[in-house]
């Protein structure tokens, strides 16, 4: 298979032009041992899972079972009505949840992906409840799954010896594989919503980065290792490696990755935010690595500092953005803060900032359907919603990350009174804002 190194860039250049490094540190959101996985859901809910968290349960017999519950948050740090989650019933059959948190993702419809050993849950994020259930062929940890747009699901062990990057499809059944003997060393994946990009953080290899797979077919054809990204010269033409602990898409299409203190000496430790519009240019970073002899002192990382970066996970609240970062040797998940992230090349058009539009729904006036259609220049965060004349939502019509393109979606109002009615798009925080009238 094809094989080529990520061209060079001069660090010093890369981050004399990434003027958003504004993560604040907020606070500790949760103290907890070795947390390995944290996702947001579309409720807003922030899902978090812990390697070494036990807890004990009382069988009727009297005895105790070890557990690992899945803890689900607020934004206020308060629990969900059906946290923590300690059993999962699939197809009739109830397990405990007795195996440590290996890695959290979303799938395509916003269901939580919980990885342990061996084993992966899909979970329904509105109720807590089992959904689906594999099992790789292999006893081991599980790195955490990735999802693409149509529902398949990429999953593989951390050091799989030989054994397959799996695909599943929409039931949790093997579908193909990205590579059938994988010999690599690896603890998070990435897909891109296509599903023809499949990215593999390796560790404790040779040769360390991210190693970058490509299928023009996507799921249904033959992949083939293109590129291994995540290696930078510096300006003293020193080589500089990311070993990808954790990787992770934030709201804008870029990657974050986390490496940590365990790594060659002068190689990156800590989130480094990667654009692919731009070759994979570093772009932003969070917080200071507080590394590997403060670890061995015991030292609490406090503030703005970290150990061992594994995941990363955003939301927005009004106009501010926030992270929340899972330090595994630190034991503590973190909150930062920032008003003005950075999102990409974004075009100026008649001095307005934009990067979408949001076309007059047809036909207007309508009776009782409409298509509203809209297009986006880059990967984002969409929300289509629709309010009456006094401002009160009527629907929800579009509410997901969705890649570069043009889309139309329609709207019934068959249920609302004759009258005036706006839709409003919003792309990553920003707004466009239109009016239709229903006729009866």
């Amino acid at each position: 298979m094809k094989k080529k190194l990520l061209a060079v860039f001069v660090l010093m250049l890369i981050f004399s032009s990434a003027s958003f490094a504004q993560w604040n540190f907020v606070k500790n959101f949760v103290i907890g041992p070795k947390p390995h996985g944290v996702v947001v859901d579309k409720d807003n809910h922030i899902w978090i899972g812990f390697y070494a968290y036990t807890d004990t349960i009382f069988t009727a017999a009297n005895d105790t079972i070890p557990i690992a519950p899945i803890y689900v948050y607020n934004f206020d740090g308060t629990q969900t009505s059906f946290s923590p989650v300690r059993f999962l019933t699939v197809d009739g059959v109830t397990d405990t949840i007795a195996t440590y948190c290996r890695g959290l993702s979303l799938d395509n419809n916003g269901n939580v992906l919980f990885s342990g050993n061996q084993v992966l849950y899909r979970i329904n994020y509105k109720t807590g409840e089992g959904m689906n259930k594999y099992m790789y062929p292999k006893s081991g940890s599980l790195t955490n799954a990735a999802s693409d747009e149509n529902g398949y699901v990429y999953i593989t062990k951390v050091v799989p010896g030989g054994y397959p990057l799996v695909i599943l499809d929409q039931d949790f059944q093997p579908y193909s594989y990205v590579v059938d003997s994988l010999k690599t060393i690896q603890r998070s994946l990435l897909v891109s919503p296509d599903g023809k990009n499949v990215y593999v953080g390796t560790i404790y290899n040779k040769v360390n980065g991210i190693r970058h797979y490509y299928s023009a077919d996507g799921p249904d054809g033959e992949y083939a290792l293109v590129d291994t990204l995540g290696s930078y010269m510096t300006s003293d033409t020193t080589w500089k490696v990311m070993w990808a602990q954790s990787l992770d898409w934030d709201p804008w299409g870029n990657m974050w990755v986390g490496t940590y203190w365990d790594v060659k000496p002068g190689d990156f430790t800590g989130w480094y935010q990667l654009d692919p519009k731009k070759n994979w240019a570093i772009v932003d970073s969070l917080g200071h690595n507080f590394g590997a002899d403060s670890l061995k002192a015991g030292a609490f990382p406090a503030g703005g500092t970290y150990y061992a970066p594994r995941h990363i996970a955003f939301y927005q609240d009004g106009s501010d953005w926030y992270a929340l970062t899972c330090d595994f040797d630190g034991g503590v998940v973190k909150l930062w803060k920032n008003s003005n992230p950075y999102t990409g090349v974004i075009e100026v058009k008649n001095g307005l900032v934009r990067n979408f539009d949001l076309k007059q729904n047809y036909p207007n006036p309508f009776n009782p359907t409409t298509t509203i259609a809209f297009s986006i220049e880059k990967r984002g965060l969409v929300n289509l919603k629709v309010y009456n004349i006094n401002g009160q939502l009527v629907s929800t019509l579009v509410n997901r990350p969705m890649t570069p393109g043009s889309y139309s979606v329609k709207f019934d109002g068959r249920n609302l009174a004759s009258g005036m009615y706006y839709y409003r798009l919003t792309v990553d925080g920003k707004l466009m804002t239109k009016k239709m009238t229903l006729l009866k």
